[in-house]
Formats: C-alpha cells, structure tokens, sequence
C-alpha cells in the first residue's frame, strides 16, 4: 500500500481497512482500464480488415461482468422521462 511502518502501525482497523478497500478499489480501476484499452486496440485492428461499410464496435467484441452490473442498475430511459420527472418534482 505505500505506507511508512510507523504510519501503517499507527492505523486504528477501520482505517485500515478502508486503506486496503481504496487500493484494492484502485488496482480494480486500473484493470477495467486496461481490459478496455485492449478491447477498444482490438476492435480498431479489426475494422482494417471488414467490408467497407461495417464496422466492428468494441462491446461487439465482448461485454465485461462490470458493465453488465451497469447495464442492470441504470435503468433505462430517455431524456424525455428524465425531463418529465424533473418537472413534476419542481411542481409538486
């Protein structure tokens, strides 16, 4: 984690714990990025070689487990809706 012994024995669990939470958030971060990059490097090296007019998209290649979790928890609208709900908040 990049901390000093006196700083590391000087750490109550909680703050600990979150230490070892945000590097570990960090790490995760870290990884998405480069597991996109690749896809994203793939997808641009394979559209040399298609048809002109189609295209390869980098989510046509692969979907990853975190971007499921996206898809699932954001739901779906448009702005309209969006629009909507926030005038009816305003108003009532």
């Amino acid at each position: 984690m990049g901390l000093a012994p006196d700083t590391l024995y000087s750490l109550t669990f909680k703050e600990f714990g979150n230490a070892v939470r945000g590097k570990r958030e960090q790490l995760e971060g870290t990884e998405r990025s480069n597991w996109e990059r690749t896809r994203w490097q793939t997808a641009i090296l394979l559209n040399v070689h298609v048809k002109k007019g189609s295209k390869v998209k980098p989510k046509d290649l692969i979907i990853f487990p975190w971007e499921e979790e996206e898809e699932k928890n954001s739901p779906k609208s448009d702005g309209w809706n969006v629009f909507r709900a926030l005038a009816k908040k305003d108003n009532g």
